[in-house]
């Protein structure tokens, strides 16, 4: 069959470029390939496409599946691609699957009338017999003309994932996320699942049960994206990578034993729990090419974090960036406004922490109540909830409110964290403390013109506070 796969644009992005390319598409679009199907990716962000050229492309294409990913910032983007669709082939079928309509089900259709089936949670089994043209009331995991089939269980073996082809794609279109170490950039996803119940995350897709791909199938993965695609960067995306230790340790020993340390950097997320990570480990990790490490901190203030479910405490959080700083790995710390309870003490308290570890990198950004969290429950129910439009929700907006900031409050205490991060940042420039990224900026004009592109993306979302 002839199946183009989509990935629509964000409502409103700071920047409106790609990191990546969209890992589920990527899945599909290689099984399918591998299976001989026809197949067309486009990244309507990467690729610069608007509407008419998007409808040049079904014209020219003539896709009989038309699969659309979509996460809660692109709902806006995505019903515009879903009628477009429509308008163009009334006999495509069109399907959808990602997190926001995998937590949505069948609400989706009374927002997307042209959308003919929503794939739900893990979608590779599920897309293929669509693919192969099963009977659509025997597929589980769907969601289609207003019902909901049985649930499809999770892949307990991740070994079925195949080798990713990136000539589905052009990797040159792509910035890697930041900041990159090394360029070309790709990730890869090494496990699935989350055991934490932090109640602000979205696990509409890979669940609580975590299940682990095999190291070997991993390590062979990073051969392959750096001998055959020239990757010298790989970020795994993986909730959390330090979760099951003797696998991480094996993942790391590979890598040093096949000299996959000497022309290829890493980085990925850890928990900060003290039970998960210690000096050894940083050591390994280290060792083994992993320069950067991301840890999910979000507040500052133990009562906050308690609320949150993150099963974390401040002096984990200070501990782990100690002993990471000491390892030689830096560091991204990210922090989330406006949780429930949030009061201008508390954000204090967060802005306190964040001087205190000195994260290389930080992420700040104001609480998003996706669909379906736990998060999202409290703030409806409480009034807290100031839109509720999903395809009005943007990171640029202020989505929610507490019982003691009001959404201009929000805002300003956003604004005032986000310029001390830009002041350190410049700080940081003039002591060569970036003095990685200027090397890999020098050397990929590419990713130094995307650096100077969110730069001021940046001062451009802080000037309406001003």
């Amino acid at each position: 069959m002839k199946i183009l796969l989509i990935r629509p644009k964000e409502t409103d992005s700071m920047v409106q470029r790609e990191a990546y390319p969209a890992g589920a598409l990527l899945l599909l679009g290689t099984m399918l390939q591998n299976k001989g199907h026809e197949v067309k990716i486009t990244h309507m962000a990467a690729g610069k496409l608007e509407l008419p050229e998007l409808k040049n492309i079904l014209v020219s294409f003539k896709p009989e599946i038309v699969g659309i990913t979509m996460n809660t910032f692109q709902t806006r983007s995505a019903r515009e691609v879903s009628d477009l669709v429509k308008e163009t082939s009334k006999t495509a079928l069109v399907v959808t699957g990602g997190p926001h309509p995998s937590a949505l089900k069948t609400e989706i259709f009374g927002h997307f009338p042209n959308i003919d089936v929503v794939v739900v949670g893990e979608g590779e089994h599920t897309f293929m017999e669509i693919a192969e043209g099963k009977d659509l009331k025997d597929i589980k995991g769907i969601c289609y003309a207003g019902r909901e089939n049985p649930a499809r269980g999770f892949s307990a073996d991740l070994d079925h994932i195949p080798l990713p082809n990136l000539d589905l794609v052009d990797i040159n279109d792509f910035s890697g996320s930041d900041p990159v170490g090394g360029y070309p950039s790709m990730f890869i996803m090494a496990s699935r699942g989350c055991p934490y119940q932090c109640c602000f995350c979205n696990k509409s897709i890979w669940g609580s049960k975590v299940r682990f791909r095999k190291p070997e199938l991993i390590v062979q993965e990073i051969e392959w994206l750096h001998n055959k695609y020239g990757i010298r960067e790989i970020f795994f995306q993986d909730d959390t990578f330090n979760l099951n230790r003797e696998w991480a340790e094996k993942i790391f020993n590979l890598i040093i034993e096949k000299k996959l340390n000497k022309n290829i950097v890493y980085k990925t997320p850890f928990r900060a729990n003290e039970k998960l990570v210690d000096e050894k480990l940083l050591r390994l990790a280290k060792a083994a090419g992993f320069w950067l490490i991301f840890y999910g901190v979000e507040n500052g203030n133990q009562k906050m974090l308690d609320s949150m479910g993150k099963g974390l405490t401040i002096e984990e959080i200070k501990r782990a960036f100690k002993l990471t700083h000491e390892a030689g790995i830096e560091t991204i710390g990210s922090f989330i406004i406006g949780m429930p309870g949030e009061t201008e003490e508390t954000v204090n308290d967060s802005i306190k922490l964040w001087e205190e570890i000195t994260p290389y990198v930080t992420g700040c950004v104001t609480a998003i109540p996706f669909p379906n969290t736990e998060f999202d429950k409290i703030v409806t129910k409480a009034g807290h909830k100031l839109i509720s439009d999903y395809s009005q929700f943007s990171v640029n907006k202020i989505i929610v409110r507490t019982e003691a900031l009001d959404e201009h409050k929000i805002r300003s205490l956003h604004t005032k964290f986000r310029k001390m991060i830009l002041r350190r940042f410049f700080l940081d420039v003039l002591k060569l403390r970036y003095l990685r990224l200027m090397l890999v900026a020098l050397k990929s004009p590419r990713y130094g013109y995307e650096v100077l592109y969110k730069v001021r993306a940046y001062f451009k979302r802080l000037r309406p506070s001003d």
